[in-house]
């Protein structure tokens, strides 16, 4: 008999209802599967966290439960998030799925849960996500403020308005954002919807200018629905993978239009001093060369979840006769066409600009792959952004949909499924050992969407080197280290000299934390979590969320997670000013 979607995710919502109602956590907890995962944001702690399992959950609500007040809970019956069946992304587990609203002590909420059978045949939760989506009293406004009047004609009061207001968020912000590249934007667009003035420094001449500077032939990675900005789509004739220079523009162009406070050829002078008793930086900011002094409240670190290029140094490298550069700086392969030139690195940097040596005539293209690489093919993950992230559904619910999943049921879903992945990538994982390469699909089979979040290295998507690489077109030498320069080229590990004429070092970057020593000091930084990678219940460290420093935060991850989790960050400092939430740093667990 066929399920009756509505049926099933009315009768489970009937008795979440009488569950919170009783303030009953653990009748609450038994709609759950035994191994079940709830994800929070905001609702039951000022936190974002991820609980697997029964006892884990319960642990968790038991104190909080009564105390969130959830109320007026209600089916959402909208298109695109009423009851259905689906499946369980990247499994082909059978799910009811659906989404509900409900006001909480905090505000208004809404969550997302998926149903599956158990043994008895009774629908449980595999997932739920509960979310705050706006304080009570600061909601998010519906549009932009400012600039022109309804009737989309621009009134000379309004400019003046406008302009005021620039001058305002110029004088006294009560954030700045350090970053004019895709997070940093996506945060401040969200601060100016929830009415946080919000001034954003870059050091840069232009805003994207991060991308522009980076090697010609870069494209994303990931499908352009998947990387659409917060509030701005892309328009419909957009490529699926947007290039480097159309990216940087989209930037500079998504600023203007989202009427944000941007000051480039800026940058923080060191070191901010945070004074506990008025809870402000006093911070120096170098602008055209000139110093501006501000009092911000917060200092939100979008610079990247990798900072400063990291080049290794290689004995020699003084009197090496050729060129040497690093990836970030590579000015692409037409230069070099019929010389020798290397590598050194196995990530997607790297085999982009050796396919891209290879395909502008380079005498030869060797990569020094030092370890070994998760490879997969894009369209292997693009398929799974197209699933995920459908032209016909609005982006905002994709998000829900996506995010709803925590990254460590991800990274489970994704190794028990490894077979279906070693199996779709068959043909190409053979032409990578025609060639030599040393490859995996992740240290546990995780493949490289966790791996992103893990370790934001280590892999590469192939879009057609491995073609090069089977025909011997690009050279692999695997297992081996850098041993010193020779005036013409490298000398490896195994003893091996490598002729070149320009060396490539896409050898990676700082991490975000480690890079901002210099300019916070010590004494700052050593207060903070680690930032970036997975903590043990799968969030991603030390982002969104308190740091543990009062009044520093750190934004990082890719275009989506900056696009999901702004709204989280503006609402802790929304709450901070209130006095709903300590302004101290720390995390409330």
């Amino acid at each position: 008999m066929a399920l009756n979607p509505h049926l099933i995710a009315s009768q489970w919502l009937s008795q979440c209802s009488s569950a919170l109602r009783d303030a009953d956590a653990k009748a609450f907890v038994d709609l759950f599967l035994p191994n079940g995962w709830l994800r929070d944001i905001l609702v039951f702690t000022w936190d974002i966290r991820t609980l697997e399992g029964r006892e884990k959950i319960l642990s968790y609500l038991t104190d909080r439960f009564s105390d969130a007040h959830i109320t007026n809970i209600r089916l959402d019956e909208t298109p695109d998030l009423s009851p259905r069946t689906s499946e369980v992304p990247l499994s082909q587990l059978p799910c009811v799925e659906f989404a509900f609203s409900f006001e909480c002590q905090r505000g208004h909420g809404r969550a997302h849960v998926r149903l599956v059978q158990d043994a008895d045949g009774v629908h449980r939760t595999l997932t739920a996500l509960t979310e705050l989506v706006d304080l009570l009293g600061y909601e998010e406004l519906s549009t932009l403020p400012l600039r022109a009047d309804v009737t989309g004609i621009p009134d000379r009061d309004m400019q003046k308005d406008y302009a005021k207001w620039v001058q305002d968020v110029e004088a006294n912000p009560h954030v700045i954002i350090v970053g004019a590249a895709q997070t940093g934007l996506q945060v401040a667009a969200r601060f100016k919807q929830m009415n946080i003035p919000t001034l954003v420094i870059e050091r840069e001449a232009r805003v994207g200018d991060t991308w522009r500077k980076r090697y010609p032939t870069l494209i994303l990675h990931t499908i352009s629905r998947h990387h659409s900005l917060l509030y701005q789509p892309f328009p419909s004739n957009w490529p699926e993978f947007t290039p480097r220079d159309k990216l940087a523009d989209w930037l500079e162009h998504y600023a203007s239009i989202e009427d944000l406070v941007v000051w480039t050829n800026s940058e923080l002078k060191p070191r901010p001093t945070y004074n506990p008793e008025d809870h402000r930086w006093d911070v120096t900011v170098l602008r055209n060369g000139v110093e501006v002094k501000l009092r911000p409240a917060h200092i939100v670190l979008a610079t990247g979840t990798l900072g400063r290029p990291i080049v290794p140094d290689v004995p020699g490298m003084e009197g090496f006769q050729g060129q040497a550069v690093h990836s970030s700086r590579f000015p692409g392969g037409a230069l070099f066409a019929g010389q020798h030139a290397v590598v050194v690195g196995a990530g997607n940097s790297s085999i982009d600009i050796c396919q891209d040596l290879a395909l502008r005539n380079a005498a030869s293209v060797t990569m020094v792959q030092r370890s070994t690489s998760c490879v997969m093919s894009l369209d292997f993950l693009a398929d799974i952004f197209r699933e995920s992230y459908s032209e016909d559904i609005p982006l905002e619910v994709a998000d829900l949909r996506f995010f709803s999943i925590g990254h460590a049921l991800r990274k489970r879903m994704a190794i028990e499924n490894q077979a279906l992945a070693w199996e779709a990538h068959k043909e190409l994982h053979e032409k990578l050992r025609k060639g030599g390469v040393s490859f995996n699909l992740g240290p546990e089979g995780q493949g490289v969407l966790i791996l992103v979040f893990e370790r934001l290295g280590g892999y590469w998507m192939d879009k057609g080197a491995a073609d090069l690489i089977a025909d011997g077109k690009i050279k692999v030498k695997s297992g081996v280290s850098l041993q010193r320069f020779s005036k013409k080229g490298l000398v490896l590990s195994d003893a091996t000299e490598l002729p070149a004429d320009v060396v490539v070092f896409a050898t990676g970057y700082v991490h975000m934390r480690e890079a901002n020593v210099e300019l916070f000091g010590e004494d700052v930084i050593n207060q903070t979590e680690e930032v970036y990678g997975l903590d043990e219940e799968g969030e991603i460290k030390g982002s969104y969320r308190p740091s543990g420093h009062p009044g520093l935060w750190f934004a990082t991850g890719d275009f989506s997670v900056s696009r999901f989790l702004s709204k989280a960050l503006a609402m802790q400092i929304k709450a901070i000013e209130a006095g709903l939430m300590p302004d101290d740093g720390r995390r409330r667990v």
